[in-house]
């Protein structure tokens, strides 16, 4: 199985394995949620950048009953899951896929923009472009919410995936993957550097980032642009 292939055996079974993979996938997706629904109650456009199989929505939904949602997801197979959840919740009203990439969508700006797990299947490069794509699609007074893998530096890095070996094991992961998810280190998992992000986010005109949880390398963090900002991301 080709490890993040999303349109092959990988996405097929992504629900299954990605909690193994992720620690504290659920709770990232909860507290997303909470913190879009204490700042933003009444929000009217959500963007999600890389829905997936669509796993975060029903909590979303939920937390922004006025929202209308625009999905982005560039594999034909997770479109097809979320789907399915879509129409599984019935919620297909509230719920409208834009173009398969970001940069060519989307009309307007929302005052929630939602990323997870998006970022660390990125090279720096692509990182650096779609975080400015993001930021570029946040209201006035609107947040961007992003979950991504980051690693820390030594020693703690060393601890980490030392932990991060035991964990696999511990939840039944065989040597031979537990050894290609560590061999897909920088290869085809890449480290979301928080200066970097810091960086490209204070760039694009928007605060920088609070982290507001981490678990071992994933990390969840909020950004906010200023509501005294136009949309350009200068002064009003």
């Amino acid at each position: 199985m080709a490890l993040l292939d999303f349109d092959g055996d990988y996405g097929r079974t992504y629900n299954a394995r990605i909690r193994r993979l992720i620690p504290a996938y659920d709770a990232i997706f909860e507290l997303a949620a909470a913190t879009a629904a204490a700042l933003h109650p009444e929000a009217q456009r959500v963007l999600v950048v890389g829905a997936g199989t669509g796993t975060e929505l029903p909590a979303l939904l939920e937390a922004l009953p006025q929202a209308r949602f625009t999905l982005v997801e560039p594999s034909e197979q997770m479109r097809g899951f979320c789907d399915e959840l879509i129409a599984r919740i019935g919620a297909s009203e509230r719920v409208a896929w834009g173009p398969d990439h970001l940069d060519a969508c989307c009309d307007g700006i929302f005052e929630v923009v939602i990323s997870h797990n998006v970022l660390h299947v990125l090279a720096p490069a692509e990182q650096e472009q779609l975080l400015r794509q993001m930021a570029g699609r946040v209201a006035a007074g609107g947040c961007l919410l992003l979950s991504s893998y980051g690693e820390s530096s030594p020693p703690s890095l060393e601890l980490g995936l030392a932990i991060g070996r035991c964990r696999f094991a511990a939840l039944g992961m065989d040597q031979a993957t537990i050894e290609a998810v560590m061999e897909s280190r920088n290869n085809k998992v890449f480290s979301m550097d928080a200066e970097r992000l810091e960086q490209q986010l204070t760039l694009a005109g928007l605060e920088p980032p609070i982290q507001l949880l981490q678990a071992l390398f994933n990390h969840l963090w909020l950004s906010r642009r200023s509501a005294q900002q136009c949309e350009g991301g200068g002064q009003a």
